[in-house]
């Protein structure tokens, strides 16, 4: 069995793997860490160690064999739709559970106790989450982040560093916030959509577009 205090990651994006391999550390007091590369592309060559982290590399790829049901995780890759497929891969071929991945909140974070949070959120340094607000699974809320009250962030969602976004906000399964910018009150993002970076967000964003400017308009829509 394996210590609890050894993280399973799942899937490698190796430019972030020690900023979240800190997270972890810093959040939950992680020391080793198993990184299950999912596919041949994931090049370990790409990662530059550091030396504080204990990490080991396994081609699941290769070995295709079962996760332990009782081991903690976390998904190792940032792209939103590239979050949902990794997961859905190890929960049908190694039987990863939501269950099984931990919130890994920085400790100079906020949240508020009224929030809801499903399983595997990853919060950087210096943001909150505010009252009433329900964030799905797998999203990822980094450094200098404000969630504002009541708003709903879906499934597989990024939020990139200092983002504002004000309350009643619906944010869309698999979308994507650039770094900087801000959400008026009231809004609705869809989902699969992706915000550009210093974006400000006056009027509903529908599904499967990209968007940007001030005020943000779309310019693209993905078929």
């Amino acid at each position: 069995m394996q210590d609890r205090k050894t993280l399973n990651v799942l899937a490698l994006y190796p430019e972030r793997l020690n900023i979240l391999l800190e997270l972890a550390n810093e959040s939950c007091g992680f020391e080793l860490f198993n990184v299950f590369k999912n596919m041949t592309g994931e090049n370990t060559g790409l990662y530059v160690p550091n030396r504080e982290y204990k990490v080991t590399f396994h081609n699941w790829y290769e070995n295709k064999y079962s996760l332990d049901p009782k081991g903690c995780y976390a998904l190792g890759v940032i792209g939103t739709r590239s979050k949902e497929l990794v997961f859905n891969t190890f929960h049908k071929y190694a039987g990863a559970k939501k269950g099984q991945f931990n919130n890994l909140v920085h400790p100079t974070s906020y949240i508020s106790n009224s929030a809801r949070l499903d399983y595997g959120l990853q919060m950087g340094p210096l943001s909150s989450i505010s009252v009433l607000t329900r964030v799905g699974f797998g999203v990822t809320i980094k450094r200098n982040c404000n969630i504002g009250h009541h708003c709903h962030i879906g499934n597989y969602a990024t939020i990139n560093p200092g983002v504002s976004i004000s309350g009643f906000v619906t944010i869309g399964n698999n979308s994507l916030i650039g770094t900087g910018s801000i959400v008026k009150d009231g809004l609705k993002i869809g989902s699969n959509s992706i915000i550009g970076s210093g974006s400000n967000v006056v009027k509903d964003i529908p599904d499967n577009c990209v968007a940007y400017g001030n005020p943000c308009v779309v310019h693209r829509i993905n078929e």
